[in-house]
């Protein structure tokens, strides 16, 4: 057992090392989803060579029409990606007979699990070798419960969550499994948890989209433990990043959990032009709170977005996934103001003309 776990820590001292490497080294290769379909004319591959310089006239009138369409249709089309990982997770309903929950439960305070009991109990579960010794593999748990030893709210992954870009969790209410969650995290699962208003569990962690250097794309993903379920509550973006030459624009978003009763999260945010003088134009550069209240009959936290400095759509307007209308739109009230005035103009007209040369033929 000592054996296994020094060469486990020597593997994640390697892992360690290669991942530094890798990061500062990563490019468009790393990218895990199609990206803002403006990244490919910004980088000189355009499906439309020939530029056109159109008049501050016709700019203005592609503002307006982009700004009478349906935002909400705009905010399904560029949340179709995040919002189907986020809803369809795997619900299941296996309920451990006395004896293997009570093996599992001796497996996971061991570390290891004999594999023909994993088998049993999570069927053909892909884990890489290096976590195989023999006849047992590597188990690691999760608890949301006050003392881990309740064993009432927890997840299991076989292996480890961490050796890889992407893990598997088993969701347990008691001794039943009731939810697989392939997740995506890139850089290491962040997995938390706090107590909802009305006393229900909510996890979350940070599920990976896109990337790269320069440009990534993280949303959080909210799941509650209801009526011996683990459901959606809340899909949020987390940090979107893209900086030039990915686009048209330069933005960055990051929301960190304030408070947990109720939900708070703090939205720092900006978002800036390419303009003719040294510096880019900055359009937005700021920060709000955003609260979350549970709606019981939704089955849903609901974000408080009334007043606020961002709407769902501009909170989405950030997202790394052909976003560059949905920006337009939610905010088109912010370019409008913008064209009036003289030391922004320009950058705003520049902006709109990129854009409309890249979507006249789509």
């Amino acid at each position: 057992m000592s054996n296994f776990i020094a060469m486990k820590n020597f593997l994640y001292f390697v892992m360690f090392l290669a991942g530094s490497h890798c990061c500062s080294a990563q490019n468009e290769d790393s990218i895990s989803v199609p990206v803002n379909k403006s990244t490919v004319t910004a980088t000189g591959d355009s499906p439309n060579p020939v530029k056109i310089n159109y008049t501050d006239l016709q700019l203005v009138s592609f503002l307006d029409s982009i700004g009478k369409l349906s935002t909400s249709e705009l905010m399904a089309k560029v949340g179709a990606t995040s919002d189907s990982i986020f809803r369809n997770r795997q619900q299941l309903h296996k309920a451990l007979s006395k004896v293997d929950f009570n093996k599992l439960k001796k497996a996971i305070n061991a570390g290891i699990i004999d594999i023909k009991l994993a088998k049993r109990i999570f069927g053909d579960a892909d884990v890489d070798s290096v976590f195989k010794n023999n006849n047992t593999l590597a188990i690691e748990m999760f608890s949301f419960d006050k003392n881990k030893n309740d064993f009432n709210e927890f997840a299991v992954c076989l292996g480890s969550a961490d050796w890889a870009w992407s893990c598997v969790l088993y969701f347990f209410k008691s001794d039943t499994m009731i939810a697989r969650h392939d997740i995506y995290h890139h850089y290491g699962l962040e997995l938390k948890h706090f107590r909802d208003i009305d006393g229900r569990t909510l996890i979350y962690y940070k599920e990976n989209f896109v990337s790269g250097s320069g440009i990534w794309w993280f949303n959080y993903n909210f799941y509650k433990y209801y009526d011996n379920k683990l459901i959606p509550v809340l899909n949020e973006l987390e940090n979107g990043n893209c900086q030039y030459p990915w686009g048209y624009r330069s933005w960055w978003l990051q929301s960190v959990v304030q408070n947990t009763k109720p939900l708070i999260l703090k939205i720092v945010y900006n978002i800036q032009l390419p303009d003719t003088g040294a510096n880019n134009l900055h359009l937005v550069n700021d920060s709000t709170f955003v609260r979350y209240i549970w709606d019981e009959k939704a089955t849903s936290l609901i974000g408080n977005y009334d007043n606020n400095k961002l709407s769902k759509a501009q909170i989405m307007s950030f997202y790394v996934n052909d976003s560059e209308i949905l920006f337009i739109n939610a905010y088109y009230q912010t370019l409008k103001a913008a064209l009036n005035n003289r030391s922004k103009r320009n950058a705003v007209l520049t902006y709109l003309n990129e854009v409309k040369n890249y979507y006249k033929k789509l």
